[in-house]
């Protein structure tokens, strides 16, 4: 239960990355320190897949492609709106950084063991997902990206 709403929301975003073999990757945070899925806020003016793979730079090392989004999840006690996108490695090597202890490739059954609580079901959901939903970035009538439905 919800003591006092959130003013209003900040916008996050997250990747579920995955090489060539299966592999997810994770991060180990340095604050709180615990595994997660790479991700965080979306910067003003940032398109939200963007601050996907920003952010998953950032966390990890490793340079990622979106090509899908599997959903929005609501957070109300933090007023977090964070948008869960799946994505695979083109390059780089998981490193700790200023922003995490440590990142590896995991199994995907190991992960799900070691994440946090509240990304165990974002990890699920994307392995689950028949389709990534529909994502168009726009100004007016004017589209700057697009993924459209599609298999994950």
């Amino acid at each position: 239960m919800i003591s006092q709403p959130p003013r209003r929301y900040a916008l996050g975003a997250t990747c579920v990355t995955f090489n060539d073999v299966g592999r997810v990757l994770i991060a180990r945070r340095r604050s709180p320190e615990r595994w997660e899925l790479p991700g965080g806020l979306v910067d003003p003016g940032e398109a939200f897949h963007d601050a996907a793979t920003r952010e998953t730079y950032e966390e990890t090392g490793v340079h990622v492609k979106v090509h899908g989004l599997v959903g929005v999840y609501q957070h109300p006690s933090r007023g977090i709106l964070a948008g869960i996108f799946i994505a695979t490695a083109l390059s780089g090597e998981p490193r700790p950084t200023a922003e995490s202890i440590a990142a590896e490739w995991a199994d995907v059954e190991d992960a799900l063991t070691r994440l946090h609580p509240l990304y165990r079901p974002r990890l699920e959901d994307a392995l689950t997902a028949r389709a990534s939903v529909t994502l168009r970035v726009h100004e007016g009538t004017e589209v700057l990206s697009l993924f459209e439905a599609t298999h994950v």
